[in-house]
């Protein structure tokens, strides 16, 4: 296997040239005709992650979040594409290509959910983007729950530290619930077109939460990392049954980028 034969089996499964305008998904660091035996799997290429990698001969990481996000005026050894570099390890990311594809990580946070609260089939779309790209979900509840139930049950399945939620006008009897992997809290209205009565995202800022109490509509901040890190259950199984001879590696260091007072 290559690099290039792993850009290509992942770009089977969600296009690149479907991620939006702003984003920088792809082959961000290494030669496509590179070897790979060992594949790296993480949400976020930080330095230590690189190190983990060069640790584990690793030839290649497969991260959803870019390496390289705003342009480079110099790469030092503050930065982990230089690391990369140094060691001979290559980085794909797959980032809002991976978001909007389906069975990608949107999809996967519904699976989630549902284990914790079965939902009927349906699943309707939440944003629809330019040239129908559908970004986030909703779907009915079997049976209706409460704002501090679901909130309980979603701090367990997505096994958060914390979690943030604002009771709306409808949080006693929840019915249809939205979600966007991420920071997706700017799609509350979104959300109500939807005719959800809760939104389940993360990374909410303060605005957000004016918001939801502007409008009365209750919304669940479960961690941009807690609601994405779950994308390396995915990645896994694509390459699995793509190149089972592939030797497929979670990183142990690429944990929460932050400590927490409980």
């Amino acid at each position: 296997m290559t690099i290039q034969d792993i850009y290509n089996i992942l770009n089977d499964y969600a296009p690149f040239s479907l991620q939006e305008s702003y984003d920088n998904s792809g082959l961000l660091v290494g030669d496509p005709q590179q070897e790979v035996k060992a594949v790296l799997l993480t949400l976020d290429i930080t330095i230590p992650v690189v190190k983990e990698a060069a640790e584990k001969h690793a030839d290649l990481i497969l991260a959803h979040h870019p390496v390289i996000w705003n342009p480079l005026r110099s790469i030092t050894p503050e930065h982990p594409v230089w690391h990369l570099v140094q060691h001979q390890i290559g980085a794909i990311c797959s980032h809002t290509c991976f978001d909007i594809a389906d069975g990608g990580l949107n999809d996967l946070l519904g699976e989630r959910i549902s284990q914790i609260f079965p939902l009927k089939e349906d699943r309707l779309p939440l944003a629809v983007l330019s040239g129908g790209r559908i970004l986030g979900k909703a779907a009915d509840l079997v049976s209706e729950t409460d704002a501090d139930t679901l909130a309980t049950n979603l701090q367990a399945a997505l096994n958060c530290n914390s979690l943030r939620y604002y009771r709306g006008t409808h949080a006693d009897k929840i019915r249809r619930i939205a979600w966007c992997t991420g920071s997706g809290g700017d799609l509350i209205r979104d959300a109500i077109k939807a005719g959800a009565d809760a939104l389940i995202t993360g990374d909410c800022k303060h605005s957000i939460w004016a918001d939801a109490q502007n409008l009365g509509f209750t919304i669940f901040d479960c961690g941009h990392f807690e609601t994405e890190v779950i994308i390396t259950e995915r990645f896994r199984k694509i390459l699995a049954d793509a190149a089972p001879e592939l030797t497929v590696l979670d990183s142990e260091i690429g944990t929460r980028p932050f400590f927490q007072v409980i």
